[in-house]
């Protein structure tokens, strides 16, 4: 019985023993089990995190790709956005230094010298096991920028008048930077007539009239020279600072030209006229108290009437009738066949015909466009300027009496450069057109013209433009007004820019301040399509490209 329970005892034991053993054995398997399965997450974390970073770098360098394609087709409208194929979040700053670190999160302005594009980029897969290391990847990549030379390629004249041109009162024309522009008059003839002897109205430009004549008198003033196809005349205290071309030319009643008279037919000069240059006509003509400063040139006959008639330097003529007799210092030369035409001027600068400006988005690449219908005042106008984020265009062809920017103490403020387009534009009161700071912005106001003939068509002679009062653009804005119909500058107004019009007059204390505007897509300088010379801003060299991934 002893012998029985003690053999018991002892299998009882041994079975103790194998359970203990066979516990250890499976805590060891299962530790090696987590041991495995631990080692074979992290490489699977390891590796989805390495597969979604290629992806999520993928796209970041495709939205990148996907900027230059807006940057460098000028489609750039907002500085925001994503791409869903591959996935990416895009954004573009541009900085108007080549050093500094301000950057604005904007499509390039035309002050722009750099473009910064951020892409991040999103994985398809993303990673496993907690780890997403790699299911994001943002590049930086930074570009120079070359902004549109609209300045001067293709800007045209200061004033461009279709069918002729007046200058009354005493309004002014100069130069915002010192140089001296242009005026151009296609057809017709141009008048500067001072409406009192007070008045002192002043062209500071060149004048060139490609189908017409000028009247010149009442204290008017031009600055620079005289091109004209049909007959010049001067009274009344007028003066030409420079040199006068015309097929004929009369100059009475104390008036001036400074520099020299060139004409194919006759030049009469009477009541003490003055040239302080020299004179070479087809006939020349003096009478009581007339004066030439240099040589004179008459192709046919000279005739002097008075004693008081000086010519200081030489005359050439083909017959002198000198009844007075007058002065002449340096001498006579007669030729009885004639002694031909004398020296050639300078050839007119060439006048092109009226430029056809319609309403077509191409030629305005980078623009954002709103439309509006109702409102159409100064301060709607503002609004809607406020929500671009790059230049803008305004579609105001719908609005029913066009766009007033005639209001008591009112400023638009130009954000970015900015084009309205209406069929009228009524401008005045003590409006002013400004910008905050100093870069540079353009405004264009185009009443378009549909009718593609080389002619300026407008629909409705109501459809005039009017600046008026003490309207003012200031600096940093220069403005283009472009309508076939026609433009009056008056009362004290202040533009700063151009003026294109079927017809252009200035009057009053108006004054226009010329700097180079033009409008895209044409060029004003020749009257061709599309504009010349570097005219669309583009990238230019890629300055850095890097991966902000920590």
């Amino acid at each position: 019985m002893f012998l029985v329970r003690k053999a018991f005892l002892l299998l009882a034991g041994e079975r103790g023993s194998s359970m203990l053993a066979v516990i250890g054995l499976m805590a060891v398997a299962a530790v090696a089990t987590v041991a495995v399965a631990g080692s074979t997450m992290n490489s699977l974390g390891v590796s989805s995190a390495t597969r979604a970073g290629v992806q999520a770098q993928s796209a970041a360098e495709a939205g990148i790709d996907d900027a230059l394609l807006k940057l460098t087709n000028n489609t750039c409208t907002v500085a925001n956005w994503s791409t869903s194929s591959p996935a990416a979040a895009v954004s573009v700053s541009y900085s108007t230094s080549a050093i500094s670190d301000n950057w604005f999160n904007a499509c390039p302005s035309r002050a722009a010298v750099r473009v910064k594009i951020l892409a991040t980029g999103e994985a398809v897969d993303v990673g496993v096991g907690g780890n997403t290391t790699g299911d994001a990847r943002t590049v930086e990549a930074i570009y120079a920028y070359v902004p549109a030379d609209t300045d001067t390629a293709g800007a045209g004249s200061a004033l461009y008048s279709h069918n002729f041109g007046t200058f009354a009162g005493s309004s002014q024309l100069n130069s915002v930077d010192g140089s001296e522009p242009v005026v151009q008059v296609r057809h017709d003839n141009v008048s500067c007539d001072s409406t009192h002897r007070a008045d002192t109205s002043i062209l500071n430009a060149d004048l060139v009239i490609a189908d017409g004549g000028l009247a010149v008198g009442a204290t008017c003033t031009i600055v620079g020279d005289v091109w004209a196809t049909e007959p010049v005349a001067l009274h009344d205290l007028a003066q030409v600072r420079g040199n006068v071309v015309a097929p004929s030319a009369e100059s009475i009643d104390d008036t001036i030209i400074h520099g020299s008279i060139w004409t194919t037919g006759a030049t009469v000069l009477e009541s003490s006229a003055w040239i302080k240059g020299s004179v070479t006509a087809g006939s020349l003509s003096m009478i009581n108290s007339a004066k030439i400063d240099h040589d004179a040139w008459s192709a046919g006959e000279t005739t002097i009437g008075h004693s008081t008639n000086v010519i200081t330097g030489h005359l050439t003529t083909q017959s002198l009738a000198n009844s007075g007799p007058g002065v002449i210092t340096g001498g006579t030369t007669a030729v009885a066949v004639g002694p031909g035409a004398g020296s050639a001027p300078a050839p007119a600068p060439f006048v092109p015909d009226w430029v056809d400006v319609d309403y077509d988005l191409t030629d305005w690449p980078g623009f954002q466009v709103a439309t509006m219908n109702h409102g159409c005042r100064l301060a709607d106008i503002q609004t809607v300027a406020n929500l671009f984020t790059g230049p803008g265009i305004i579609d105001a062809r719908e609005c029913p009496q066009g766009v007033f920017l005639k209001e008591n103490n009112v400023t638009l403020s130009l954000p970015q450069d900015l084009a309205i387009f209406a069929d009228r534009f009524e401008i005045g009161l003590d409006a002013q057109i400004d910008a905050s700071g100093a870069t540079p912005r353009k405004l264009w106001l185009i009443s378009p013209d549909e009718t593609a003939d080389g002619s300026p068509t407008c629909r409705n002679p109501s459809d005039y433009s009017d600046i008026t009062h003490v309207f003012i653009v200031q600096a940093p804005v220069t403005a283009m007004l472009y309508t076939p119909c026609s433009i009056d500058l008056g009362f004290s107004a202040q533009w700063r820019g151009q003026l294109y019009g079927g017809t252009v007059g200035m009057a009053g204390t108006a004054t226009l301040h010329y700097a180079p505007v033009g409008i895209p897509g044409v060029d004003l300088s020749t009257g061709m399509t599309p504009g010349a010379g570097e005219s669309i801003a583009h990238l230019g060299a890629r300055v850095s490209i890097r991966d902000l991934n920590g």
